[in-house]
């Protein structure tokens, strides 16, 4: 690896864009870098191993840039004298435009555009990470970084070095395959370095000043960053139970859900049982016991002294008819058995939650039958994948803003102004998420036909506890998250979230 280190030592790059003159550049080009080291190597004797040094350089191909934020400085028009007067001639002049001192030094508007650097990083890095330069070339490049004094304009004073950081991350990588996006960015490539000598031999010889050749460019752009993922499991995991005929609306689901959990916990515990003989044998019904038969505290959400289970567990999810602008009723349309990220195929959980919703749908009848006691029954079927609705991808998308399709039940009642997002929050992070950087709380949700979390202005929830008293004395509202980056669904946030609460819809899947 080689890292060359550019400090501005007056946290100023004065330095102009090579096709809008008119406009700052930053950060610096690759290219300019470069030829601040062949002039370097010009004025200081011209080495050969200097020359060597360069050369391989060139052949590295464009480096990654560590560059912090800047802010356009203020434009402002200055007079400057012009260079070379009689090589260029008198003829041009305008005296209508131009301030003539005297008759051979003229001074002409000129602007310099120029970026401010923050006071507390004022340095760029230009990484090249596969690079193994020999002990000769890192010297060579060393030797001529430290006479280095500007990059860009005489005025943008620097102190390059060749850094030994290893753990620099960069804020700009060069686009693989010319994806489109991003910026362009000069960069030095094989036989730079000679074109550049033999341009500045050609304009000394004949003393006129000129400008040196432009480098082909890159494009440039952020690094992409795996985007931060929940506990909950992906959605081709997922098991999603589509609803026959009448089903309670969506502010009972709690009680559907803690239904179909303990559903699923007893025909666990009779997949894990012998074979009655009543069904046959086959790859959801084994003839043989297993040697446990226990439920998976995974999914029944307790550990083996009965109490509740810390790690994540089993949720059960509703899958409605919301987010598809005016075409969004609310309906409850299916339910989704979604097991922790770690629970993937092939463990031990997965396998008694396929074999218990199995015999929950006992083929002899077409599908299975949750009773909800007052509410009535709810009938389900394997989800054949036709509704949108119930697609799990809904919830499995990548995004920066995240809205509540079922409003969150904090952790714990908040005493102060504004509490309630912080708690929101924590919630996050108690859900394996990052910290969100915004929380807007509300009664009424941002996804069109989810009902809101309060009935009316007494803030009486309207959401129907999974158990007497579950919501007694809680804190219910809808949210809308914002993450510093993209997070992956889903995202389930809050205290009911394993019976379908604090549920979030990724902002790019609502309709308006």
């Amino acid at each position: 690896m080689l890292v060359l280190e550019i400090e501005y030592l007056q946290g100023v790059s004065y330095a102009a864009k090579y096709n809008r003159p008119d406009e700052p550049e930053w950060p610096p080009h690759p290219d300019r870098v470069f030829m601040a080291l062949v002039d370097a190597w010009g004025a200081s004797g011209r080495s050969d191993a200097g020359a060597d040094a360069l050369r391989w350089l060139e052949s590295q191909g464009p480096p990654e840039i560590a560059a912090p934020e800047a802010s356009p400085r203020s434009r402002f028009k200055n007079f400057v004298p012009t260079s070379s007067n009689e090589a260029q001639g008198l003829g041009y002049l305008d005296a209508s435009n131009l301030l003539q001192i005297t008759q051979s030094i003229v001074r002409k508007e000129r602007m310099f555009p120029a970026v401010v650097l923050p006071d507390d990083g004022p340095t760029v890095h230009m990484i090249w990470r596969d690079a193994a330069p020999s002990a000769a070339v890192r010297d060579s490049l060393g030797g001529l970084a430290g006479l280095v004094s500007h990059v860009g304009h005489s005025a943008s004073l620097t102190r390059v070095c060749v850094a030994a950081k290893s753990d620099v991350e960069p804020s700009y990588v060069a686009s693989k395959g010319g994806a489109a996006g991003g910026m362009l960015l000069r960069c030095p490539h094989p036989g730079r370095f000679e074109a550049l000598v033999s341009e500045f031999s050609r304009a000394s010889s004949v003393m006129i000043p000129s400008r040196p050749s432009t480098a082909p460019t890159c494009r440039y752009g952020r690094p992409q960053v795996e985007p931060a993922e929940g506990v909950m499991g992906p959605g081709e995991e997922w098991v999603v139970l589509e609803a026959v005929g009448m089903v309670p609306v969506l502010r009972a689901f709690p009680i559907v859900g803690k239904a179909m959990r303990d559903a699923a916990m007893s025909h666990a515990e009779a997949a894990d049982k012998p074979n009655s003989g009543h069904d046959p044998p086959g790859p959801d019904r084994p003839a043989v016991a297993s040697p446990s038969t226990a439920v998976h505290k995974t999914i029944s959400g307790h550990d083996p002294s009965g109490g509740p289970l810390e790690a994540p567990h089993l949720a059960v999810l509703p899958m409605a008819n919301v987010g598809w602008g005016r075409y969004s009723d609310g309906e409850l349309l299916g339910v989704a058995l979604v097991l922790p990220r770690a629970s993937a195929y092939g463990t031990d959980e997965r396998r008694q939650l396929r074999h218990a919703v199995s015999r929950f749908l006992d083929q002899k009848h077409g599908g299975g039958v949750l009773r909800l006691g007052r509410f009535g029954t709810v009938s389900l079927k394997r989800s054949a994948g036709g509704k949108k609705s119930l697609l799990p991808d809904r919830y499995t998308g990548v995004d920066r803003t995240w809205a509540s399709v079922t409003p969150v039940i904090l952790d714990k009642h908040p005493k102060k102004r504004h509490a309630a997002e912080d708690i929101v929050a924590e919630g996050c992070a108690r859900a394996g998420l990052p910290r969100p950087s915004s929380v807007t709380i509300s009664r009424h949700s941002s996804v069109p036909g989810a009902p809101p979390a309060f009935v009316n202005k007494n803030a009486r929830v309207s959401w129907l506890p999974p158990k007497p008293g579950m919501f007694d004395n809680r804190f219910v509202c809808h949210a809308v998250l914002t993450f510093e980056s993209d997070v992956r669904g889903p995202v389930l946030v809050g205290a009911g979230r394993y019976y379908g609460m604090g549920m979030f819809l990724p902002a790019g899947e609502i309709v308006a």
